[in-house]
């Protein structure tokens, strides 16, 4: 595994996003562009092309990879052995995905065909995968809406869950139409793969539901997003916020327009126009819901925290930049469309403990949570729930396991019960920020040490 000494700032972060967001769009219109223009390029260029990109995801998964290593200190956190098996799980997965990409290659290169085994292979691993940090995330939001209802964490809840059903209808609809492609995929015109991508009921039903999916989770983000990038709305006045905003909708709802027959038939727009000025929809409204990540860590000092909201930053770039199999379901020599699901695992793990350790850090840094109580700045309004809300739930278990203590002292002797007590809130401050919690403990030792005396008195 290939190791850099790379932090991530907020120029890096926006560099690979970029990078990452361009990559996806052209590589998700190519076979489009092509399949509706009259132009073809050779195969030899195509091939270029395609090695170009996977040369370049190589490149950017390396150096996520690195931006999202945990440091040995932050084992320690709370769910620190989930974040760490889960840092090998993605990098075998990535590192899995890169094999395929480089088995691809070659099999071109050498036999001027690949096998679409390669492919169906790569679909499983990045669904999957994806799908796992995805119920993960959920989860982890749900916990914090049990603990503290809020309407953000309910927005993003919900979209996440959706995401996770778009993921699983995205691997079920591609398994099921690469079953009836050939077995070997040989070089030929993108026009000609057109035509005989494998049609059915079954099929046009699957993309049926996952744009329904995909349309209700996104406009929940994009929600989500307008909200906390309120504030700008002050400084530019509302109106052109809300136009500014609505632009991203407005144009990743453009291309379901056949759901609206003869809606744009005045505007006679082409297909090839619709194509070159509306492809990358899902792309550009995967970076804008970055945006607000980005500007929550403009407005953090901690690096800690400032730090997993970049990752959380271009974690949600690329998940919703990538979940994008239509080039894919085509199967053309070569695979266009691959290197962008190819992502999908990368961006749902990096949202996962990006805003998994925000939350952890905020929730043990009384100093930020502080300053978040004297300031009304909407970017922040996530990052100070999740904060807010970890800690209340870290107490919360610590009552618990205090309370649970208490009761399987049975007949013990008062003084080895206060023994065993010392104990147990001893290792509860070690895995939490002594300052945070200390007042609450000494409310709870006087409490339990009140109660003993009176029992042996009695």
């Amino acid at each position: 595994m290939v190791q850099l000494n790379l932090t991530i700032n907020k120029e890096r972060a926006l560099l690979v996003i970029l990078v990452a967001i361009s990559i996806m769009a052209i590589d998700s219109t190519f076979v489009k562009y092509f399949a509706t223009s009259d132009k073809e390029l050779t195969t030899p260029m195509y091939v270029g092309i395609f090695i170009t990109f996977t040369m370049l995801f190589v490149g950017i998964v390396i150096v996520l990879l690195n931006f999202a290593k945990i440091k040995h200190s932050d084992f320690r956190l709370k769910g620190g052995m989930v974040v760490k098996n889960s840092y090998l799980i993605i990098s075998l997965t990535q590192y899995s995905l890169i094999g395929i990409l480089v088995a691809i290659i070659l099999q071109i290169v050498l036999f001027k065909s690949y096998n679409i085994l390669s492919l169906s292979a790569a679909v499983y691993i990045s669904h999957i995968s994806a799908l796992f940090f995805l119920i993960l995330l959920a989860l982890t939001l749900v916990e914090w809406i049990k603990t503290r209802r809020n309407k953000i964490l309910s927005l993003y809840a919900i979209s996440f869950s959706l995401t996770a059903f778009a993921i699983m209808t995205s691997l079920i609809y591609a398994i099921y139409v690469l079953t009836y492609q050939s077995s070997f995929i040989k070089p030929y015109p993108i026009r000609v793969f057109l035509y005989s991508l494998p049609r059915s009921d079954l099929a046009i039903s699957f993309g049926t539901i996952l744009d329904i999916v995909s349309v209700s989770s996104f406009v929940l983000v994009w929600i989500a997003s307008a909200v906390l990038l309120s504030a700008y709305g002050n400084r530019m006045g509302k109106l052109k916020y809300w136009v500014i905003i609505s632009i991203p909708l407005v144009y990743f709802l453009f291309p379901f327009e056949t759901y609206l027959p003869n809606i744009l038939e005045p505007l006679a727009i082409s297909s090839l126009v619709k194509v070159l000025f509306f492809g990358a929809t899902k792309q550009i409204g995967a970076l804008f819901f970055s945006l607000a990540f980005v500007a929550a860590s403009t407005l953090i000092t901690k690096h800690d925290i400032q730090k997993y909201l970049l990752i959380s930053a271009v974690g949600i770039a690329m998940l919703f930049g990538s979940i994008e199999i239509d080039s894919l379901l085509f199967a053309v020599y070569p695979p266009f469309g691959l290197v962008t699901i190819s992502f999908m695992p990368m961006g749902a793990y990096l949202l996962f403990i990006g805003i998994s350790l925000s939350a952890t850090f905020v929730a043990r840094d009384k100093e930020v949570r502080k300053e978040f109580y004297k300031t009304a700045i909407s970017q922040l309004d996530l990052l100070k729930t999740i904060g807010v809300t970890q800690m209340e739930k870290e107490l919360m278990d610590v009552h618990k396991s205090v309370e649970k203590f208490k009761s399987s002292l049975g007949t013990k002797e008062p003084r080895m019960q206060r023994d065993n007590i010392r104990e147990v809130l001893d290792n509860v401050l070690d895995e939490m920020d002594k300052d945070n919690v200390r007042e609450i403990l000494h409310d709870v030792l006087s409490e339990l040490y009140s109660k003993t005396g009176r029992k042996s008195v009695k």
